[in-house]
């Protein structure tokens, strides 16, 4: 991992560092900080009137209390294989975090034999409930390789199989080759493949500095990846897996730096603030540091034919849509009022600070989510891909920040720190909410595996 030389006296640079840090900072948070004239006599308080939050929109609740839920069964197992164990705990949990089933309790599953070749008794399980029924198994193959088999029925389409497939993989793929078939489950199920098969990154306190972190789609594997000594900010995910993020040692400027690969060459020698992707990793967007704020620029990905396209003095926080737009943090001024913009126009409520968009490729459509300043703390919010239909996904529930959104457009993901702080994911077609990590952080950013089919 290359990263440009500091200065030779670093010492020179710590003013500087420490108000790029400052920006940074404020930029990623995005709330409005007022700046009051210091005097002798300092003038008396006049509280602000409080905020219409009806422009927020009602809080996103797709059912009701007479929706129907469908039951799901995934077949215990009896096995004491270690591989066996693994496939069937990542797939039964990943259907427990897609908030779309009631996953039948084990405790519930009838008298039978479970091993890797006995057949599902269907009646059996019908009679439990069961409306969907999934069998994974998996033993070994060889010295180093693991056999896993995934069936499912879905009884409202006959007795059989929607979904059946055995596959052969190396023994350090079994977690990943379980969340697939999982994806490949949902896809039988409901025509549309789900997103386990993915990882999420985000930024986070470690010691002194923040580093990077990456962690599975359910929570497993979680780890700092950045040495704790680096100042590392703002990761994202790019072509085939590979992981970009800004990192500043010894008080220089952030340097954009690529995870165990090369980097991409830049013409800028002020920060680098984060940095995106197009969808189809063709165009790259670069939020550059400037002497008053910070500007972005679009280009290609191998960081040729800049241009600046933003026009106020903060411009952060850039993603792509999968349609092509681009959205930013922009605003600036001593009263700092940031919004959102969407291919240079300001989309967001202009009442309230916001943060960290994002795009969702839903069932319904693409959706812009973000966070807003709300009271003490900051919510998410949902519009259409241009801004309009605005709705809350977040509401009462402590301060809801970063979101991230699936590959399947069906979870969001974001950090809360309601009464039990962490990692969350929400179902947007429940509104379940589940709690994946205690670990909280900043820049959140969710991309299917390489190879994965999404």
């Amino acid at each position: 991992m290359q990263v440009s030389r500091a200065a030779a006296n670093p010492r020179s640079f710590t003013r500087r560092w420490l108000r790029q840090l400052s920006l940074w900072l404020l930029a990623s948070a995005a709330l409005a900080q007022t700046s009051l004239a210091q005097t002798d006599v300092a003038p008396p308080s006049v509280p602000e009137p409080p905020k219409d939050e009806s422009v927020l929109g009602e809080l996103l609740i797709t059912g009701d209390t007479t929706e129907h839920v469908t039951p799901l069964a995934v077949l215990p197992s009896l096995s004491p294989e270690l591989e066996d164990v693994i496939v069937r705990g990542v797939v039964r949990r990943d259907f427990e975090l897609t908030g779309m089933f009631k996953v039948i309790a084990d405790e519930q599953a009838p008298e039978g034999i479970y091993g890797f070749n006995d057949a599902v008794d269907i009646k059996a399980w019908s009679k439990v409930g069961a409306e969907v029924i999934v069998k994974v198994a998996a033993q070994k193959a060889g010295p180093d390789t693991v056999k896993i088999f995934g069936i499912c029925y879905f009884l409202s389409h006959g007795r059989e199989p929607v979904y059946e497939k055995t596959l052969v993989v190396k023994s350090d793929q079994v977690r990943p080759t379980a969340h697939r078939i999982t994806d490949a489950l949902l896809g039988a199920i409901t025509g549309r493949n789900g997103g386990f098969s993915s990882h999420l990154t985000f930024a986070a306190k470690s010691g002194k500095n923040p580093s990077i972190y990456t962690v599975d789609a359910d929570g497993h594997n979680i780890r700092a990846i950045t040495p704790p000594d680096d100042t590392s900010i703002a990761p994202t995910w790019g072509p085939s897996g590979t992981l970009f993020y800004s990192v500043s040692r010894k008080y220089a400027p952030f340097k954009l730096v690529q995870w165990g690969g090369t980097g991409i060459s830049l013409p800028f020698n002020t920060s680098i603030y984060s940095v995106a992707f197009s969808a189809d990793h063709k165009k790259l967007a670069v939020a550059v540091g400037t002497p008053v704020g910070s500007n972005l620029y679009v280009g290609n990905a191998n960081g040729t034919n800049m241009q600046q396209v933003s026009n106020t003095e903060v411009a952060t926080h850039p993603v792509f849509s999968p349609s092509g737009k681009l959205a930013w943090i922009g605003g600036g001024g001593e009263k700092i009022g940031q919004r959102v913009f969407v291919d240079g126009k300001a989309v967001s409520p202009p009442s309230f600070s916001a943060a960290a968009p994002t795009f969702c490729d839903t069932e319904d459509g693409i959706m812009l989510v973000y966070a807003v300043a709300v009271g003490k703390g900051q919510d998410l919010i949902m519009s259409n891909e241009t801004g309009g239909n605005t709705r809350r996904i977040t509401q009462g529930e402590g301060s809801n920040s970063y979101p991230a959104c699936s590959p399947d457009g069906r979870l969001i993901a974001f950090f809360s720190e309601r009464k039990e702080p962490g990692l969350y994911i929400k179902s947007l077609k429940s509104g379940k909410a589940q709690k994946i990590s205690g670990r909280l952080g900043e820049s959140l950013r969710w991309a299917a595996l390489p190879g994965s089919g999404q």
